[in-house]
């Protein structure tokens, strides 16, 4: 497997790119009816029949708990990379390679997919509203956090009251960042659940999406802003002829994208968000 084990989450069949240091893991393999032909997350110590709940995260726990040797661990999906330019003609030839991601650990502790301005529904919490009428689940995280660990409770403001968050449960780290972090954060998701569920919110994938808040907020905790790299993420499988994305590309090259963001999503969130 050598020195880099960056996981490639998949629930379903597809064409592994061959790139060096990535490991396709079928993610819920105990539940499956089918065997995709790569690594399965029920081997060894695993959570594997939790992925309903908890997504791509249970091949996270089977590498934390199963891959000794890798020094560099890491989490993508079977169609969502880290690159390096989004907007180029082949943007699988700007996945990161082994190369890339060996040289960009000597520079910064963690890498994570660039943020993006979250939709209202998405867990937004609002400090002039009532607790019953904010977002149940991310009010009990936030009750989880302040009990367990308060010391993140200022990161955890800047997420969860914020708008802007990284999103995909994506990161590449050295091996005792990635550990370090999934020791921190799997015993709060376990909490989390139970209270979830007592309270009657844990709607299916619940873990998972809470678990993207978690990353943002223990990244933001443990490492000064230079140490933390945001790259964009690509969907392999998205229409790059469509307008939107011919939009985006456009409003970037012209070095205007986040400033009209900004303005759209100030309009969105006021006749969204009440």
């Amino acid at each position: 497997m050598g020195d880099m084990a960056i996981l490639t989450a998949a629930h379903k069949a597809f064409e592994p790119l061959g790139l060096e240091g990535y490991l396709p893991v079928q993610v819920g393999a105990a539940l499956a009816q089918k065997d995709l032909g790569f690594q399965r997350d029920d081997e060894g110590e695993n959570i594997s029949a939790k992925n309903p709940q908890y997504c791509e995260l249970t091949a996270q726990y089977w590498a934390w708990k199963n891959l000794p040797g890798p020094r560099i661990l890491g989490l993508v999906h079977y169609r969502r990379y880290f690159v390096k330019d989004l907007y180029a003609p082949d943007v699988k030839g700007q996945i990161l390679t082994a190369a890339d991601i060996r040289a960009l650990l000597e520079r910064y502790d963690i890498i994570l997919p660039r943020p993006t301005y979250k939709q209202v529904c998405n867990g937004i919490l609002h400090h002039d509203r009532p607790k019953e009428a904010q977002n149940q689940p991310m009010v009990l995280l936030e009750e989880l956090m302040g009990r367990r660990c308060p010391e993140y409770m200022p990161s955890f403001e800047k997420f969860a009251y914020g708008h802007k968050a990284s999103f995909g449960n994506m990161l590449i780290a050295r091996r005792e960042i990635f550990c370090a972090y999934c020791a921190w954060m799997f015993p709060l998701l376990e909490e989390f659940e139970a209270m979830g569920r007592a309270a009657g919110v844990l709607a299916p994938r619940m873990c998972g999406f809470i678990s993207e808040y978690l990353l943002c907020i223990w990244a933001h905790h443990n490492f000064p802003p230079e140490k933390i790299l945001f790259l964009d993420v690509a969907n392999t499988e998205d229409d790059r002829r469509a307008l939107g994305y011919r939009v985006r590309k456009a409003l970037v090259k012209l070095g205007i994208f986040e400033p009209v963001s900004r303005v759209l999503f100030a309009v969105y969130y006021k006749v969204k968000g009440g």
